[in-house]
């Protein structure tokens, strides 16, 4: 698992600058709506109480407005905008309080606005694209104090109006409020968690055993295994320990779950999950698991497996140009004899020389030549992270050239190969030069190619001298400049003088060794064709027709009866054969002093 496939999973999931300045817009006009709505309830409570000449009430009937959910935690994706409000009220709100909200909401804004009665809440919708859909959870501070009241077997003090809405949707919209305030200060200065939720987020949508786990029990996993870690953690090292925190069974029903901290009892943040969803949920993170072992994740993540040889670095950041060289002046009459006889022996390059070049090299070369002083910038940079397209412009003359690649430097090429073809130049096709041939090395050029060994595979110097130690290579010429040169080794073998060739003392050692080597296994041959007597002696031959029996094969006898016909001599004979051949230096050198 490595950053740059888990940052490159995080940019396809990330919203687009445009769907994020549309939520923002649209969030702040709804908030700037309400709070006119606000205002107006105010003065219409006001004139209501100076005709009734009754007191002012102590606050507003509308305390504030809230982001919760995805907007307050920044956890939106690509394709889940779910925007949420909360709008506080100071007494239990009521049926007619939200019909009243939404009417007036729907004079101040130009949305498409709805009551829902049902849900204890207002949807307000973009018809224009990108089409988003927000909802305004309408709630008050007095539900759950009513609620703890009847816990407790308390009486309230205050009895509900009849057309109150539901009780349960209003603690649920305190909750989400809680959670959107915990989740501030726990979760979004803790370093990769929110990077790693919006990544787990994208995965419950895509893989169904992981979507009973999206919300706010995703949120309470991710905060507590990335925070119990002593040290910042990195995307992908945040996102395996979530993987390893799910594979070792802590959803599981004797696990030791996930409490919920915004509530005043413990409380199980995971205990909607049923058992079959629990083990599918462990069993997808303990298969990841095995992915990444495998070097597989990018299966987990789906994404496609990018290539070995790109660099994931190369083009992302520009570099700038190095300073122009001055040239070299043969003219200058004040060098130092040091500094002349040192540019005497680096050789001038000519012009026929480009011709060993690559293409590209010889393009820019070209129109350097031609145009010296060209700037080069980068006009655009496209495409995803880990498949960029940048785009090279040049001014030649007042007029600009431009070419695409993926890379600056190719686009560059393309850039100064368009340029010459606008100017008149050819540029012909990518020939590769001949490598030089050394004429001093003579048939040893062919050897140089590689490493030299002999027909039994080893180092003809190591080889030599198992046959002969001891010997003396002496240098006997050298010749040729400081750049390409030739050393001439010589080594005595036997009264035998041979002589080796190479660019390197070493090949010329080799060669030398070699050429030894040739007379060395010359006067061996014979000593090498005399063969240690069979194994099978006269007495011994293996049967015929390929049936031996038990003679010497696997699961032997240890008798005299097995012989097939053999002597006790022949038999004495072989077996004291087979004891010299097994026997250890040790047991052999016991033996002898006996």
């Amino acid at each position: 698992m490595s950053d740059r496939l888990v940052m490159t999973k995080h940019n396809s999931v990330y919203p687009s600058a445009e769907d994020l300045e549309a939520v923002q817009a649209m969030v702040g006009q709804v908030e700037c709506g309400l709070k006119v709505v606000s205002d107006w309830m105010n003065e219409q409570d006001f004139l209501r109480s100076a005709e009734r000449l009754e007191p002012r009430p102590p606050s507003c009937t509308l305390r504030g407005v809230m982001r919760v959910g995805l907007v307050a935690k920044g956890l939106l994706l690509r394709d889940d905008l779910v925007l949420e409000l909360v709008l506080l009220c100071r007494d239990t709100p009521t049926s007619s309080l939200l019909m009243m909200v939404t009417g007036k909401l729907s004079i101040e804004l130009k949305y498409t606005i709805t009551p829902w009665s049902e849900e204890a809440s207002i949807v307000v919708k973009r018809v224009t694209e990108p089409a988003l859909t927000l909802t305004i959870h309408v709630t008050s501070p007095t539900v759950r104090q009513d609620a703890d009241l009847k816990t407790t077997g308390e009486t309230q003090s205050v009895i509900d109006p009849p057309d109150a809405l539901d009780r349960q949707k209003c603690l649920a919209a305190l909750a989400s409020l809680r959670h959107a305030k915990w989740f501030q200060a726990r979760a979004t200065g803790l370093k990769s968690c929110v990077i790693v939720i919006r990544i787990l987020r994208d995965l419950c949508t895509c893989v169904p055993a992981w979507s009973p786990l999206k919300g706010w029990a995703l949120e309470l996993l991710c905060e507590k295994a990335i925070g119990t870690c002593d040290r910042p953690l990195g995307p992908s090292e945040a996102l395996r320990r979530v993987f390893e925190c799910i594979a070792s069974g802590i959803l599981l029903q004797d696990g030791p779950g996930v409490l919920d901290p915004c509530e005043r009892v413990p409380v199980d943040a995971m205990g909607y999950l049923t058992p079959q969803q629990r083990e599918d949920v462990t069993m997808s993170a303990q298969k990841a698991l095995r992915l990444t072992a495998f070097s597989q994740f990018y299966k987990v993540l789906g994404l496609e497996r990018f290539p070995k040889g790109r660099d994931p670095g190369a083009g992302r950041y520009p570099m700038p140009a190095p300073p122009q060289k001055r040239p070299m002046e043969d003219e200058e009459e004040d060098s130092s004899p040091s500094k002349k006889k040192k540019l005497q022996k680096i050789p001038k390059k000519m012009d026929s020389e480009d011709k060993g070049l690559p293409q590209q090299s010889i393009i820019l070369l070209k129109l350097n030549k031609m145009k010296p002083g060209l700037l080069y910038r980068l006009v655009s940079q496209t495409g995803p992270v880990h498949m960029p397209v940048f785009t090279m412009a040049v001014e030649i003359d007042g007029k600009t050239y431009e070419a695409s690649g993926p890379s600056k430097r190719l686009a560059k090429l393309q850039v100064a190969q368009k340029a010459l073809q606008a100017l008149g130049v050819k540029v012909g096709p990518q020939t590769k030069a001949a490598p030089p041939k050394d004429s001093a090395a003579g048939e040893d050029g062919m050897m140089q190619a590689g490493p030299i060994l002999t027909k039994h595979g080893k180092n003809p110097v190591m080889e030599l001298n198992e046959l002969r130690r001891g010997l003396k290579y002496d240098l006997v010429s050298e010749s040729g400049s400081s750049h390409v040169k030739s050393f001439v080794i010589e080594v005595e073998v036997d009264g035998q003088k041979y002589q080796g060739t190479g660019t390197s003392k070493k090949l010329a050692k080799a060669n030398a060794a070699l050429a030894a080597l040739e007379q060395v296994l010359e006067q061996n041959a014979p000593l090498r064709k005399k063969r240690l007597p069979s194994l099978f002696s006269a007495g011994f031959a293996p049967p015929q027709g390929g049936a031996q029996g038990r003679g010497w094969g696997r699961g032997r006898g240890r008798g005299l009866n097995n012989s097939n016909g053999a002597t006790a001599g022949d038999f004495i004979h072989q077996k004291s054969y087979v004891f010299w051949l097994c026997a250890s230096p040790v047991t052999l050198h016991r033996f002898l002093c006996v």
